[in-house]
């Protein structure tokens, strides 16, 4: 897969590791200039700063300043499909697929014993079986999910890298982000609650017990995320922030925050699946407005402030 910056989720080149964000080079105002200059150097991955040029600073604000939402994910997709090129690491999305024919197989013959259950339990092998077309769709990107996480899990061991190496990191940094002091903090953490619940609807489009494994994986995913600070989500975060602010780049604590959020949505709405409750797509919008409604009160309170 690509790799992206940690700091405001752009593609990076082969080589590199991040470059400065905006909120950090805003901490260290008190710095000297010189050394500001060489903080917004990327490093290589060897840990040596590149020397600065007038050439190269142009190429890299042109190259590395942050994109949209929409082609940050045609760019993710492109470099995703590299993994055509070497089969081996296609075998366990190969095997699955399997699975999941042979177990719809067995229940079109109605042979459903309990360890058949237990493994379509385990798979999500009835996601996107009922709902129609949407149910479907959300099927599909539930099982695209559950594809990526075997992945992630079992490529790793075949390179001798221990999988999912980010989740204890990722557990101390999700209840860090649920601390807020301020009525600014609370929005990105609202929002991030609710569009999980939503994705959490589309993908267990019945919001069933049966089907909640989608929901499991993709909060085990999210802290492994948060515990690494990279990847797709923070790419993906850091883009579509930046095509809503027409262009201006989030800051680090309020992604991690709404990460945070979105790992809490998920989590709620394995619960409700659980306690049997199909509240999540209600439950998801009212949060969003809630989001809304405290983005424009704090905003008006700055302009308040500034006047």
């Amino acid at each position: 897969m690509g790799k992206f910056c940690t700091s405001c989720g752009t593609t990076l080149d082969e080589g590199a590791n991040t470059f400065q964000s905006t909120e950090s080079a805003q901490i260290s105002t008190e710095q000297p200039e010189a050394a500001k200059t060489e903080q917004k150097i990327p490093k290589t991955m060897n840990g040596a700063r590149n020397k600065p040029s007038t050439d190269r600073a142009s190429d890299d604000a042109s190259q590395h300043s942050p994109m949209g939402a929409g082609k940050f994910i045609i760019e993710y997709i492109r470099q995703s499909l590299t993994v055509l090129k070497n089969p081996k690491q296609m075998l366990p999305t190969v095997v699955l697929g399997l699975v999941w024919l042979v177990l719809a197989l067995l229940g079109s013959f109605g042979i459903n014993p309990l360890p058949v259950r237990i493994l379509s339990f385990l798979t999500f092998a009835q996601g996107g079986m009922f709902g129609g077309v949407l149910g479907a769709a959300g099927g599909i990107l539930g099982k695209v999910v559950i594809a990526a996480f075997l992945n992630a899990a079992i490529v790793p061991l075949f390179q001798k890298k221990a999988p999912f190496s980010g989740i204890v990191g990722g557990i101390k940094d999700f209840f860090g982000g649920l601390a807020v002091k301020s009525i600014t903090a609370v929005a990105p953490l609202l929002g991030g609650v609710g569009v999980s619940l939503l994705l959490y609807a589309f993908m267990n489009n019945t919001q069933s017990l049966q089907n909640s494994m989608v929901g499991i994986i993709a909060f085990v995913m999210l802290l492994q995320n948060l515990g690494r600070q990279g990847g797709f989500l923070w790419g993906l975060a850091f883009s579509a922030a930046n095509s809503l602010s027409k262009g201006r780049t989030p800051s680090y604590v309020g992604v991690t925050r709404c990460i945070s959020g979105m790992t809490l949505g998920f989590a709620l709405g394995v619960t409700l699946s659980t306690m049997g409750l199909r509240w999540c797509v209600w439950l998801g919008a009212l949060l969003l407005i809630a989001a809304l409604i405290f983005v424009i009160v704090s905003k008006g309170k700055k302009e308040v402030a500034a006047a």
